[in-house]
């Protein structure tokens, strides 16, 4: 079997004397490449960018309502085709290649960011999604975007303040728009994801020629 490289593998390539919180943030960097690029080659996004480009990543930022910190997603962009064509999205990427205990958490914090962002950009927030190489909370996996448990992550200590202005939960309960709530439980979706993938998507031949063909359909329905 041949070997299989890793888009974000570390060793050999970023040193062994890097530290670990800076081989994270690389290896970070390298799975959101790599999903735009997976995104790319499905042919069904119209437009995609990264928090990071100069001209777009703004439209990815955000601050909290409370305490005076920001935050952003990873992508962003525009679906095309179907039912999703012309549909927005966001997105957040998590490398993990295995369940870290960190996951949940993070996971806790990317719902009170698309609640933050829905009542703020609801028109870029058709579809918030969280992708990860590693799932978490199997048992619960089925559970994770219900309207009960996105109430509690908004109501969480992690972030009742931030989001609602209140350390005190009962405050925050009366705060809290279930309306915003309902929406989100709406719009999220959970992939998980596999560097496999990478050797089911469209070849680059195919893609080009397949990029070209869509460019004259498009235009031609204008």
């Amino acid at each position: 079997m041949p070997q299989r490289l890793i888009p974000w593998a570390l060793a050999g390539r970023y040193g062994a004397a890097m530290v670990a919180g800076e081989a994270h943030h690389l290896k970070g960097q390298d799975g959101v490449r790599w999903v735009k690029q997976w995104l790319d080659y499905s042919t069904r996004v119209r437009t995609i960018y990264e928090n990071t480009e100069k001209l777009f990543g703004g439209l990815l930022s955000f601050t909290w309502p409370y305490g005076d910190q920001s935050f952003s997603f990873d992508l962003g962009g525009i679906f095309r085709g179907g039912r999703l064509d012309k549909q927005t999205f966001m997105m957040e990427v998590k490398t993990y290649d295995y369940e870290s205990g960190s996951l949940a958490e993070e996971y806790r914090k990317f719902i009170a960011e698309c609640y933050v962002a829905y009542e703020r950009e609801s028109e870029r927030c058709d579809h918030l999604i969280w992708a990860s190489f590693s799932p978490f909370q199997a048992k619960q996996w089925n559970t994770h975007r219900s309207v009960d448990t996105i109430r509690n992550h908004i109501l969480h200590r992690d972030n009742r303040f931030r989001v609602l202005g209140t350390d005190n939960e009962a405050d925050a309960r009366l705060k809290v728009s279930e309306q915003t709530i309902l929406h989100i439980s709406q719009r999220i979706w959970l992939l998980t994801l596999c560097v496999e993938q990478q050797d089911l998507r469209v070849l680059d031949d195919h893609y080009d020629h397949l990029l070209k063909f869509m460019r004259v359909k498009e235009g031609g329905d204008e």
